[in-house]
C-alpha cells in the first residue's frame, strides 16, 4: 500500500515498456483481440497485458490504474508467500521470519516494477501451495496461469511436475491422484491458445519478430560458459551472497546427517534444487539474455531453507545471522557496477534513482536551448507514449544513438546496450557538458569535440 501511494505515477521501466505497448494495442482494439500482431509480439502469452488493458478500460489509461493492478498482484503474492511459509517453516521459527523473506532485494524491486514477473511468482507460489495441500482446482488454475503469463511459465510447470514426482516418491506429500488432472487442464487450455495464435499469426511460442527471434537461438560452448557465470552471478547479486555463505555449510551438514531429517526442510531443499536445475537447463544454452528477476522463486526458497536450517540446529548466534542478512539485503539496493558491466537494473530499487536525474538532465537541456533532435541516446526517452502515456512532439524526440552524426550524446549506466568501446570513445574524446548522479546512477551529456 505504501509503495502504491509513493510510486503511483512512476512510469513503466525497461521490459515493462514493451508490455505497455502490447497492452495498448489490446486496449485500442476494445479488448476484442488478445493475440498481438507479430510486429509487437515477443512470443509471451497475453495474460498480464490483457489485465493491464482491462484495468485501463475499467478505470482509465493511466499509471495509477496500472499500479493498482500491480498492488492487487503484490497482495496476492505476499498472501501466498505467507501461506507457503506457514506450511513449511519449522514450528520453532518465529512468524516474523516471513518479513525477512519479504526483504529479499529483487523481490522488493519487483513489487515496484510494472512487469509480469510478480504475476508469474503469484501463480508459482499458488501452484506449490496447492500441490502441498492437494487442492485440485487451485492447482489447475495455477498451472494455467503460469502458462498464460510468460514463456518462463513453461519451465516453472516442468519444475513443479518434477517436484511433484519427487515429493510423491519420497512421501513428502499425499499422493492425491485427482490433482494430476490439473496438468491435463492446463495443457489443453494452453494448446488451444497456441492453435488460435498459429491460425492468426502463422507461429506460436517462438516469435517470428526478428528482434525477439534472435534471443531464442542455441549458443556455442564459449557462450555456455559465459551464461553459466552470469547465471551463478544472479544468485549472488545484491547481497544474496550472504545466503550462500550461511546456507552451504549448514546444508552440507544436514545432507550428511541422515538420522536427523525434517519433511519441511526436505521439501524446500528439493524445490530449490529442482527450480535451479530446470532454469539452468532451460536458459543457459540459449542466446536470450536473462536477469536476476527470472529466478525470484529460487531466492525465496533459499532464504526459507536457511531460516529452517538455522532453527533446525538452534544456532546460538541466530540474532546476529538474521541481522546480517537484513543488512545485506538492504545494502543490495545500493550495489552499482561500473558502466562497462551490464546490470539487472530492474532487480533492485536502484533504478528508481534514474527518474530524478532524468528530470534534472532534461531541465538542463531545455534551459541550455539544446534541441533533443541533436542528442543521440539509447535511453528509452522516446518510448514515453508507452512508459508514461505522454505523447511526444517531433521537437521532443531524441535522435538515435550514432556517434558519427550526433552533435551530442546522452549516456547513462542505466543503459546496457552501449558497448564498452563506444563508452570509452565518448567518455575519453568527447567534451562532458553536464553530469547528474544519485546513489551511483548517473546521466551524462557529451558534446562532439
Amino acid at each position: 500500500m505504501v509503495e502504491f501511494l509513493l510510486l503511483k505515477q512512476t512510469p513503466f521501466f525497461w521490459d515493462g515498456v514493451t508490455k505497455s505497448s502490447r497492452a495498448s494495442w489490446i486496449y485500442a482494439n476494445g479488448l476484442t483481440e488478445f493475440i498481438v500482431p507479430t510486429e509487437y509480439n515477443s512470443g509471451h502469452p497475453p495474460l498480464w497485458i490483457t489485465l493491464l488493458a482491462l484495468f485501463w478500460t475499467i478505470f482509465e489509461k493511466a499509471l495509477w490504474s496500472s499500479r493498482l493492478l500491480l498492488l492487487f498482484v503484490n497482495i496476492g503474492v505476499v498472501w501466498q508467500l505467507v501461506l507457503f511459509c506457514k506450511s513449511n517453516f519449522l514450528k520453532t521459527v518465529s512468524v516474523l521470519a516471513v518479513l525477512l523473506v519479504c526483504l529479499e532485494p529483487t523481490f522488493v524491486a519487483q513489487t515496484t516494477n510494472l512487469n509480469n514477473d510478480m504475476l508469474l511468482l503469484f501463480f508459482t507460489l499458488l501452484g506449490l501451495n496447492a500441490l502441498i495441500k492437494s487442492q485440485q482446482f487451485i492447482f489447475a488454475l495455477a498451472l494455467s496461469g503460469l502458462l498464460f503469463t510468460n514463456l518462463r511459465g513453461i519451465y516453472v510447470v516442468v519444475a513443479i511436475a518434477l517436484i511433484h514426482v519427487v515429493y510423491t516418491r519420497l512421501k513428502l506429500i499425499k499422493n492425491a491422484k485427482p490433482i494430476y488432472l490439473g496438468y491435463v487442464f492446463a495443457f489443453i487450455s494452453f494448446a488451444i491458445f497456441c492453435w488460435f495464435q498459429y491460425e492468426k499469426l502463422g507461429w506460436f511460442l517462438i516469435s517470428q519478430n526478428e528482434n525477439y527471434n534472435a534471443h531464442r537461438q542455441s549458443v556455442g560452448l564459449k557462450q555456455w560458459f559465459v551464461n553459466s557465470v552470469v547465471y551463478a552471478k544472479c544468485f549472488l547479486d545484491y547481497g544474496r551472497f550472504i545466503i550462500a555463505i550461511f546456507l552451504v555449510p549448514l546444508l552440507v551438514k544436514y545432507l550428511k546427517d541422515k538420522s536427523n531429517r525434517s519433511i519441511k526442510i526436505d521439501r524446500i531443499a528439493i524445490g530449490f534444487f529442482v527450480f535451479a536445475i530446470v532454469f539452468f537447463v532451460g536458459m543457459v544454452p540459449f542466446s536470450n539474455p536473462f536477469g536476476d528477476r527470472y529466478f525470484m522463486i529460487c531466492y525465496l526458497l533459499a532464504v526459507i531453507l536457511l531460516i529452517n536450517l538455522i532453527a533446525h540446529y538452534n544456532l546460538s548466534k541466530k540474532p546476529l545471522l538474521y541481522a546480517t542478512m537484513v543488512f545485506m539485503f538492504i545494502s543490495g539496493h545500493f550495489w552499482i557496477y561500473p558502466a562497462t558491466i551490464s546490470q539487472s537494473w530492474d532487480s533492485s530499487l536502484a533504478y528508481l534513482n534514474s527518474y530524478t536525474i532524468e528530470d534534472q538532465m532534461e531541465r538542463y537541456i531545455d534551459s541550455a536551448g539544446i534541441k533533443p533532435s541533436t542528442i543521440g541516446t539509447r535511453i528509452l526517452l522516446n518510448a514515453r507514449n508507452y512508459s508514461e502515456f505522454k505523447m511526444l512532439t517531433e521537437a521532443d524526440r531524441y535522435a538515435d544513438f550514432n556517434p558519427a552524426t550526433n552533435a551530442f550524446i546522452l549516456l547513462s549506466n542505466i543503459d546496457n546496450q552501449t558497448k564498452d568501446e563506444e563508452l570509452h570513445e565518448i567518455m575519453s574524446k568527447w567534451e562532458l557538458v553536464k553530469r547528474y548522479s544519485q546513489l551511483g546512477v548517473f546521466m551524462e551529456l557529451y558534446k562532439r569535440p
